[in-house]
């Protein structure tokens, strides 16, 4: 039970550094276009490790909750007050909570980090193109005659 508390308040701690509108404290400034592209790299390959992070805390949690719920390992061979008071159904019910909990942050972190990071690529690509590269994005024509305006695409080659 204890090794199980301490690799708990581990994977706990990696999920602390999922917070909203990380540009804003990291970089100090208020919208994600202001970044220049070398931030925008940074910021992605930080992304990237940390989406790699919480897919393994949920693969550990979800590793966890797997072991407590078909194993049923109950109580440790020296236990503590607290698992004698809960015996061994209690303690692979805390475990299966433990591994509920742990398995949904990690699912919740990579959520958000999958986003950020896609959020990061189309920065990228749209504030700094490369040279070949070809964009379409949609857009409304306006016919100032006729007053009358349309849905159309445009298509962007970039040299």
């Amino acid at each position: 039970m204890k090794k199980i508390s301490v690799v708990l308040s581990f994977l706990f701690l990696t999920l602390s550094s999922s917070y909203g509108q990380w540009y804003v404290k990291k970089y100090q400034v208020t919208d994600i276009n202001l970044l220049s592209k070398e931030q925008l790299e940074e910021s992605l390959l930080k992304s990237n490790r940390d989406l790699l992070t919480s897919g393994v805390t949920a693969g550990a949690g979800a590793l966890i909750f797997i072991i407590f719920k078909y194993a049923k390992p109950g109580m440790s061979e020296d236990p503590g007050v607290i698992e004698q008071l809960l015996g061994d159904k209690g303690v692979n019910k805390i475990g299966l909570i433990a591994g509920a909990g742990i398995l949904i942050g990690g699912t919740i972190a990579s959520i958000v980090y999958i986003g950020r990071s896609g959020r990061i690529k189309s920065v990228i690509r749209r504030n700094y193109p490369t040279v070949g590269s070809l964009d379409i994005s949609p857009a409304v024509i306006l016919n100032s005659y006729t007053r009358s305006s349309c849905a159309g695409f445009t298509l962007t080659y970039n040299f």
